[in-house]
C-alpha cells in the first residue's frame, strides 16, 4: 500500500505535525515516508528475526508513524504504548511489555535519554534492544529486504485502553488493517483529496486506523496534533480544520461536547468548517442532544449538520464496523425508555413521558455481518428485540494474544440454532431497525468513559485497597449517565467494626484519590453502604448489573454518599427537569418541593455579581473561595470535602477536568497556569498564591470582566482597606474565639483529639519521658531515636562535649558576627565540608531554623520554588517566608518536576528544587542523578535536605553524594542536621564559597542569633572524626537495616518503598487508632517505637516508624519484628470479636 502511494503521490505532504498545536509544523512527504520506514525496517531486520513484537513508545509528532511503518515493512509486529508521564504510566507499560513479550523497543534520542534511568531499573523493560530510530541513517533503505508476508500475518497487537491488572492485545492482521482501510475510505467517501485533522492518540485504534493509516489508504494526508493540545485548549482542533482545510476529523462524543462549552464567541468569529464534509463520532455512546448542541454552536462557522458520521467499532474488529452514509442528516429514533430496559424497542411519539433519542451508527459493510443475538439463548432475536451485537466478516480480528480460551470464547461465538458462525462477540447491546445499527447499551461490564476503556475489576481491586474500613471483595464498579455524560460510580461495602465510628468523608476522599492516582479518572459518585448488603450470586459473585439498578432506584443500604443524593439545583432551573430520564441516567430528585426549596437556598450565593455589590472581600480569600467552588463544582462534591492544601490531582482531578479548571481560572482572574503544574501536584493554596504573586507583579493577564476580575484588577479593594472597614465601611466585629487562647478552634480540637485517645484507652505516646531508655527497672529497646552511628553516647563523643565546656563554657552568649566566633566553629565547618566534598559550610543552632532562614533569605517574590510532595515541614515554612511562588511535585517523581520547569520556569527569576537525602516517612531515596539533569537543563538551582542521609548512605558515611558517586558541585545548596548522626544538635548548609560568605554576613538566622554552643559543636565535630576512623559503624548500620527488612516482608509486613539502604523503616498498619495501639502494645514488650498517624500522614497510611541504630543487635531486631508480627495479629482477632460481637 505504501509503496504504491509513493509510486503515485511522490513529493506529496502525507503528514503534518503541529508542534505547538497552532502552526509550527513538522512535514514528512511520502518518499521521505517510505525511505525512514525502509531504513528502520532494514535496521530491525539485522537485529531480529520476522513476527517478533517490537514496543513503540513515542512522544506525539511524526516518528510515530515512521516507526510503524518500520515494523510493518520489516515483517514485524508493532505494539503501540503510551508513553509515560509519571511512574503510574510506567508501571502500565510493564503490565504490556510482560504480556507481549516484545524483543525491542523502538523511541526517539531524546526520550530514550530522558527515561533511561528508570528503563535500566525496571527489569521488564531493562532487557529490550533499545532503539532511537531518528537516529537511525536514511541509506540503511538500501539494505532492507521484503518480507514474506499475507494477509493473515500478525501486524499489530493493539493493547485495549484502560487496562492495567491483566491487559488484553488485540491481535491485528495485515488483511485486517487493509479491509477494515478499505471500509473507512467507502463509509466516510474518501479520495486523495481528503485531508485528515486527528489530535487522537496513535497508540488508540481510532488514531492509528482511523487517522495514520488512513490518510495513506486514501493517499490524502493528515494534519497531526497531541492529544494535550487538543484537551488544552479545544479550538485548537477546530482552528486547524479552519485552516487547512481539513476535510475529515472527529472523535469521542465528549470531544464535541468540550468545543461547545469552551470555545467562545469570538474564537468562533475566526473559524470557517466549510470544508468539513466528515465528522465522525465514536469510541462512546453517540448522544442526539450532542449532534445537536455542536451543529447549533457552530452553524454560524460554515458547519452542516450533514457532515455529522456516527460510527460503531470496536479494536476487536481493527476499528469501525457500522458507519452512516456521507453527506446524509443522522438519523434517530425515539423510543420508549422501559420498554428498552426490559429489552424491546418501541417507538414513541417526540416529548413522550418516558422517551429519548436512539442515535443510528449507520448500516453494515455488504462483505460483513452482524446479528442480533439473545445471549443467554444464543439465537438470534426476532424483529425489534434487543441483544447482543455479534459481527462475522474480513476485519475481525484474529483473537487475543496468549489468551486462546478468552479467544475461543470472544471471537469465535456459534449460533446454537444452526452453527452458523464463527462470530465475534462484542458484549455490545443493540438493535438492526430500518437497516442501520442502533446500540443500546453494554452486556459485559466493560467502562467506557471519554473513548477509554476501563475493567471494572481493576477499579474495584484499587479501592478495596485504599482503606482499610473497607471490605474486600465487597464492591463494584459500574458507568451511568449523569448530564449527558457517562460516569463512573463506586458502591463499597463497610467493614462491620468501622461503621459506627467511622469518618466517611476521609474514607471518600481515599477511594477517590486512589482510583485517580492509579487509573488516572475521576470518580462521580462513592456510596458507602452496610455490611453483607452488595447483591450477589449465591456462589458469592458480585451482581454488577443489579447493583447499578438498586443504585439508579435509590434502593442500596447506604451509610454515607458522595456527592449526596440531594443536590443543589442553579437558579432557573426548568421543572421539566423532574420527568423520567432515559435508563441508567441518574434521575434528578422527584420532589419539586424539596427543588424549589433548594434553589431559594441557592438562588443568591449562585449568583457572582452580589460579590461587588454586597461587600468587597479581600483578595486571598475571594480567590481561594472561588477555586474551591470551581473544584467543588467540577468535582460534583460538598464545598466540606475540597481540602485547600491537598494536591488537586489526589482529590481526583483528572486530565480533561484540569484542563477546564485551567482554562475557567484563567479567563476568570487573568492570570497563567501551566498545564502540568493543575495536574501534577499543585494545591488549591498554591494555585491562590500564584495567581496573587502574578497580579501584584503585574505579569498577569487581563481578567474577564466580572466582579472576581474587577475585585482582583482594581486597586479600590486591598486587604488593609476590608480589613480596617469591613463590608459597607463598617468596623468589623471581633469574634468572641479570637480571644482566650483557650477558646481558640485549634487548641480546641488539639483537646478533642486528646480526650478520643482516651475514650480509646490509649495513652499519649507522645512527650514520654525516656531515663536512659529504661522503663520499670526494664531496658527498652529502642527504635524511635535517630542515633544512627551509636555517637550519642560514645566516650568519645562525650569526653569531648565535656572538655569543650571546660574551655570555652557553656555558650558562646553572642552572635557568631558579633562576639561568638570559636575556633571549634571553623573546625567543624571545615569537616564538614570535607565530608561532602563542597568549598566551604556554615553552622546553624537548629536545623529546621537552616532550612527555614536558607531558603526564606535567598529567595522571594519573584522565584519559583519546587519541592517534592512529602518535603519536611522546615522547606515548607521556609517557602512561605520567602513568598515565593511554591509548588509540589508528586513523590520522587521527577518526570513531573521536568513537566512543571518545563512550562513555569521561564516565569520566575530563581527556580529551587528542593528534595532529601532519605525521605523520613518512607525511608526511601531520589534518583538524585536524574535530579541533576533536570536542574541543569532549566537552570535551577538544587537543595538536597541530607537530615536522614548523612552518616548513613555511602560506603564511609558521606551521603547521597557518595551513594551515587555524584560531582557535590552538581548540587547547589546541601543541608543537613547534626543531631541524628552526629550526636549533636544543629543544622549545616554547605556549597561554594560564595554561597557561604553571602550567607555569614545576611542570613537573619545566622546573624541574629546565637552561635552554636561549644559542646555541642565539639560533640559534632567529634563524631565526624570519629566516623572517618571507624568507617565500620556504615557497614554494621547497613546491614542491621537490611536485616530488618528482609525480616519484615518475610512475616508480610507492609514496608512500603523503603530502600534497603535506609536505616528508616515503617511499617505501615493502617488507620491512627491501629497504629496507636500497637505501640503502646510494643512498649509493654519493652520495644520503644512512635506511631504516625494522622494528619501526618494519611489515615490509612498511619505506620510505626522505626529507626535502625548501630547500637542494635540482631537478636533485638528478631524479637522486635516477632513481637509486631504477634501484636498485629492480636489487635486483628480482638476486631474480628468485636464485629461478632456487635452482629
Amino acid at each position: 500500500m505504501l509503496r504504491r502511494r509513493v509510486q503515485e503521490l511522490g513529493e506529496k505532504t502525507v503528514y503534518t505535525y503541529l508542534n505547538d498545536g497552532e502552526s509550527q509544523e513538522s512535514r514528512l512527504t511520502y518518499c521521505e515516508l517510505e525511505r525512514r520506514a525502509l531504513a528502520i525496517a532494514a535496521h530491525l531486520q539485522s537485529l531480529l528475526s520476522q513476527g517478533e513484537r517490537v514496543l513503540l513508545l513515542y512522544p506525539p509528532g511524526i516518528d510515530f508513524p515512521v516507526a510503524f511503518f518500520g515494523c510493518l515493512c520489516a515483517g514485524m509486529v508493532a505494539v503501540p504504548t503510551n508513553l509515560p508521564g509519571s511512574n503510574r504510566f510506567l508501571a502500565s507499560i510493564e503490565t504490556t511489555v510482560s504480556d507481549a513479550r516484545p524483543t525491542a523497543a523502538l523511541t526517539t534520542a531524546s526520550t530514550l535519554e530522558e527515561y533511561r534511568r528508570q528503563i535500566d531499573q525496571t527489569p521488564g523493560l531493562a532487557t529490550l534492544k533499545w532503539i532511537a530510530t531518528d537516529t537511525i541513517p536514511d541509506n540503511l533503505a538500501d539494505d532492507w529486504q521484503e518480507p514474506p508476508l499475507g494477509t493473515d500475518s500478525l501486524a499489530v497487537l493493539q493493547y485495549t485502553s484502560g487496562s492495567t491488572g491483566s491487559p488484553k492485545g488485540v491481535m491485528i492482521s495485515h488483511g485486517n488493517l487493509l479491509h477494515n482501510s478499505s471500509v473507512i475510505h467507502a463509509v466516510f467517501g474518501h479520495s486523495t483529496s481528503m485531508r485528515g485533522i486527528i489530535w487522537l492518540p496513535p497508540y488508540h485504534d481510532m488514531g492509528l486506523v482511523g487517522g495514520i493509516i488512513q490518510a495513506v489508504y486514501a493517499g490524502g494526508d493528515a494534519i497531526l496534533l497531541s492529544p494535550v493540545h487538543f484537551i488544552q485548549k479545544p479550538i485548537r482542533w477546530l482552528m486547524a480544520i479552519s485552516r487547512y482545510k481539513g476535510t475529515s476529523s472527529g472523535g469521542p462524543n465528549f470531544a464535541y461536547d468540550l468545543c461547545v462549552r469552551k470555545i467562545t464567541p469570538e474564537q468562533k468569529s475566526e473559524l470557517d468548517l466549510s470544508s468539513w464534509d466528515v465528522a465522525f463520532n465514536g469510541a462512546e455512546p453517540v448522544r442526539w442532544e450532542t449532534l445537536q448542541r455542536f451543529a447549533a454552536a457552530f452553524k454560524s462557522c460554515g458547519f452542516r449538520q450533514k457532515a455529522f458520521l456516527p460510527c460503531y467499532g470496536l479494536s476487536e474488529i481493527t476499528l469501525i464496523a457500522t458507519g452512516c452514509s456521507k453527506n446524509s442528516e443522522p438519523t434517530f429514533l425515539q423510543v420508549d425508555a422501559q420498554a428498552l430496559q426490559a429489552g424491546r424497542l418501541i417507538q414513541v411519539a417526540e416529548n413522550g413521558e418516558h422517551d429519548f433519542k436512539l442515535v443510528g451508527d449507520g448500516e453494515v459493510p455488504t462483505d460483513q455481518a452482524i446479528v442480533i443475538v439473545d445471549p443467554e439463548k444464543l439465537t438470534p432475536c426476532k424483529r425489534d428485540k434487543i441483544g447482543e451485537i455479534w459481527i462475522s466478516g474480513p476485519s475481525v480480528a484474529q483473537g487475543y494474544w496468549n489468551r486462546p480460551e478468552d479467544s475461543e470464547q470472544t471471537f469465535r461465538a456459534r449460533l446454537a440454532d444452526n452453527g452458523a458462525g464463527p462470530f465475534l462477540r462484542t458484549g455490545d447491546l443493540g438493535v438492526i431497525h430500518a437497516g442501520q445499527l442502533f446500540v443500546t447499551g453494554r452486556l459485559k461490564d466493560l467502562i467506557i468513559i471519554r473513548g477509554l476503556n476501563y475493567y471494572p475489576q481493576d477499579i474495584e481491586r484499587t479501592v478495596g485497597r485504599s482503606h482499610e474500613a473497607l471490605r474486600a471483595g465487597g464492591g463494584v464498579a459500574f458507568a451511568v449517565e449523569a448530564g449527558d455524560e457517562e460516569q463512573l460510580v463506586l458502591v463499597q461495602e463497610l467493614e462491620r467494626q468501622f461503621i459506627k465510628k467511622l469518618d466517611t468523608g476521609a474514607v471518600i476522599g481515599a477511594i477517590r484519590q486512589s482510583v485517580s492516582r492509579e487509573h488516572g479518572i475521576q470518580v462521580h459518585t462513592v456510596v458507602l453502604i452496610k455490611t453483607s448488603s452488595l447483591p450477589k450470586t449465591t456462589s458469592g459473585k458480585v451482581q454488577r448489573s443489579l447493583c447499578r439498578e438498586h443504585f439508579i432506584q435509590g434502593r442500596l443500604h447506604v451509610v454515607a454518599q458522595s456527592p449526596e443524593a440531594f443536590r443543589k439545583v442553579e437558579p432557573g432551573m426548568s421543572l421539566q427537569a423532574l420527568k423520567e430520564c432515559r435508563p441508567g441516567r441518574i434521575k434528578p430528585d422527584s420532589s419539586a418541593v424539596s427543588l424549589l426549596k433548594d434553589c431559594t437556598r441557592t438562588v443568591n450565593s449562585m449568583q457572582p455579581d452580589d460579590i461587588e455589590t454586597e461587600y468587597a472581600p479581600e483578595p486571598i480569600r475571594t480567590i481561594e473561595s472561588y477555586i474551591v467552588q470551581k473544584v467543588a463544582d467540577i468535582l460534583k462534591i460538598p464545598l466540606s470535602q475540597v481540602d485547600v492544601d491537598h494536591p488537586l490531582n489526589m482529590l481526583g482531578i483528572d486530565s480533561l477536568m484540569a484542563m477546564e479548571l485551567k482554562t475557567d481560572i484563567e479567563e476568570d482572574l487573568g492570570v497563567e497556569f501551566p498545564f502540568e503544574v493543575l495536574f501534577l501536584g499543585a494545591s488549591i493554596a498554591d494555585l491562590r498564591a500564584h495567581a496573587l504573586w502574578q497580579k501584584t507583579s503585574g505579569r498577569g493577564l487581563e481578567a474577564k470582566d466580572g466582579p472576581l476580575g474587577k475585585l482582583l484588577s482594581s486597586g479600590h479593594h486591598t486587604k488593609e482597606t476590608v480589613e480596617r472597614e469591613g463590608a459597607h465601611g463598617r468596623a468589623p466585629e471581633i469574634q468572641p474565639e479570637c480571644l482566650p487562647f483557650e477558646d481558640y478552634p485549634e487548641y480546641r480540637n488539639l483537646q478533642r483529639i486528646m480526650l478520643g485517645m482516651k475514650a480509646h484507652g490509649i495513652n499519649n505516646p507522645y512527650f514520654r519521658v525516656h531515663e536512659e531508655a529504661k522503663a520499670e527497672s526494664r531496658e527498652l529497646i529502642n527504635f524511635s531515636k535517630y542515633n544512627y552511628l551509636g555517637m550519642s553516647g560514645d566516650p568519645v563523643v562525650s569526653q569531648a562535649a565535656k572538655d569543650a565546656i571546660d574551655r570555652y563554657g557553656t555558650s558562646v552568649s553572642a552572635s557568631r558576627l558579633v562576639a561568638g566566633e570559636r575556633l571549634l566553629h571553623r573546625e567543624i565547618e571545615q569537616e564538614i565540608a570535607d565530608l561532602i566534598g563542597t568549598e566551604d559550610s556554615l553552622v546553624f543552632v537548629s536545623g529546621h531554623a537552616t532550612n527555614v532562614t536558607t531558603i526564606g533569605h535567598l529567595f522571594g517574590k519573584s522565584d519559583l520554588i519546587v519541592h517534592d510532595a512529602l518535603i519536611h515541614n522546615s522547606v515548607l515554612q521556609g517557602c512561605i517566608l520567602s513568598q515565593a511562588t511554591h509548588l509540589s511535585f508528586p513523590h520522587n517523581d521527577w518526570h513531573a518536576l521536568d513537566m512543571i520547569l518545563r512550562e513555569s520556569r521561564l516565569r520566575f527569576r530563581r527556580a529551587l528544587v528542593v528534595i532529601e537525602g532519605i525521605y523520613s516517612m518512607d525511608g526511601d531515596i531520589p534518583d538524585l542523578p536524574e535530579f541533576i539533569k533536570i536542574k541543569k537543563r532549566h537552570g535551577a538551582v538544587l537543595m538536597v535536605d541530607e537530615a536522614h542521609s548523612i552518616g548513613v548512605l555511602g560506603q564511609r558515611g558521606r551521603g547521597i553524594v557518595e551513594h551515587f558517586g555524584i560531582n557535590p558541585a552538581d548540587v547547589d545548596l546541601w543541608m543537613g542536621t547534626l543531631s541524628k548522626s552526629f550526636a549533636s544538635c544543629g543544622g549545616y548548609i554547605a556549597g561554594s564559597r560564595a554561597l557561604i560568605e553571602y550567607l555569614k554576613y545576611t542570613a537573619p538566622g545566622f546573624v541574629y542569633s546565637v552561635g552554636m554552643s561549644p559542646p555541642n559543636v565539639a560533640a559534632a565535630l567529634a563524631a565526624i572524626r570519629l566516623l572517618r576512623q571507624e568507617p565500620q559503624r556504615v557497614t554494621r548500620l547497613h546491614d542491621l537495616s537490611k536485616l530488618f527488612l528482609l525480616l519484615a516482608r518475610e512475616k508480610e509486613l507492609n514496608t512500603g518503598a523503603v530502600s534497603s539502604d535506609s536505616p528508616v523503616i515503617p511499617v505501615i498498619v493502617g488507620d491512627s487508632l491501629k497504629a496507636l495501639a500497637l505501640s503502646q502494645a510494643l512498649l509493654r514488650q519493652g520495644i520503644d517505637v512512635l506511631p504516625m498517624v494522622y494528619p501526618a500522614v494519611p489515615d490509612n497510611s498511619a505506620r510505626l516508624r522505626f529507626f535502625v541504630n548501630y547500637t542494635h543487635t540482631p537478636e533485638q531486631i528478631r524479637f522486635t519484628l516477632d513481637a509486631v508480627a504477634s501484636e498485629l495479629e492480636a489487635l486483628q482477632q480482638e476486631g474480628n470479636e468485636k464485629q461478632r460481637a456487635a452482629s
